[in-house]
């Protein structure tokens, strides 16, 4: 029987700096979806590209905008969470998309699941032209395995969590450019059980410009000092094979459930 209560309110905040060339479609990707309690909010980093022009083209469907100067991208989402009003929320980078349908059935998981705080599904990497170049399969975790194994079992775009747990959490480390995502999943997990469902909420995008590619090192930098933040030590290499393989039967068991 189909449930009678209304679905959550959603606020999806997108951060964004200087990329008009993908800005349209993340636009499209969430207004398009026509979700009935949406608040869609973006924090552009005063471009000069083209962006506010695309923002404005769209102005009457998002419920904030402002372009102006800022510390960053944790920096622009902090904003944007601070703003938020929705009971459930997240981000979406400006050079990613949502997946058709994700947002009802994010809201819909919530809506029957009263006690969940964090949720989390699987992705497509796409390049820039919107072409699928593989699957990244999400699989489930929790705070152990995210601080010693792996902090990439699923990655940013499609997380969602409640702003109760953001109230007790805190917002993104503000110190943090690369890995700033790794951490509030680590404190999130630490807080609340991590709900996964192996369906595709959004698409990520990699590209020439991204941060992935242009800034490895400083990935690895800021991973190290997640490792001091939560005690992570050097784990047998046997115990890291072990977690893998068990990984790789777990994304198995997703293969026959993507959605």
């Amino acid at each position: 029987m189909a449930s009678t209560e209304p679905l959550p309110s959603i606020t999806i905040v997108t951060p964004s700096f200087q990329q008009a060339r993908f800005l349209e479609r993340t636009i499209q990707s969430i207004i398009g979806q026509n979700y009935p309690r949406l608040e869609y909010l973006i924090f552009d980093g005063g471009s000069t590209d083209g962006s506010v022009e695309i923002i404005k083209k769209y102005a009457d469907r998002i419920n904030f905008w402002v372009s102006e100067k800022d510390d960053g991208q944790s920096d622009a989402i902090n904003k944007g969470l601070s703003r938020a009003t929705g009971e459930i929320v997240g981000w979406i980078n400006s050079d990613d998309t949502m997946a058709p349908g994700s947002l009802e059935a994010i809201g819909t998981y919530y809506r029957a699941h009263q006690d969940a705080e964090f949720l989390y599904g699987h992705l497509n990497l796409i390049d820039a032209d919107d072409h699928i170049i593989r699957r990244l399969f999400a699989v489930q975790t929790n705070a152990h395995e995210l601080i010693y194994f792996n902090r990439n079992l699923f990655s940013q775009p499609g997380t969602t969590w409640r702003r109760r747990l953001q109230e007790r959490i805190g917002l993104l480390d503000r110190s943090l450019h690369y890995t700033m995502d790794c951490d509030l999943y680590i404190r999130a997990a630490k807080a609340t059980p991590l709900h996964f469902i192996p369906r595709r909420f959004a698409n990520l995008r990699i590209h020439g410009d991204t941060k992935t590619k242009l800034m490895k090192p400083r990935f690895d930098a800021e991973h190290k000092l997640l490792d001091e933040r939560y005690g992570a030590r050097s784990t047998n290499r046997i115990v890291k094979q072990f977690f893998n393989l068990r990984r790789r039967m777990r994304i198995l068991r997703c293969l026959a459930n993507w959605k």
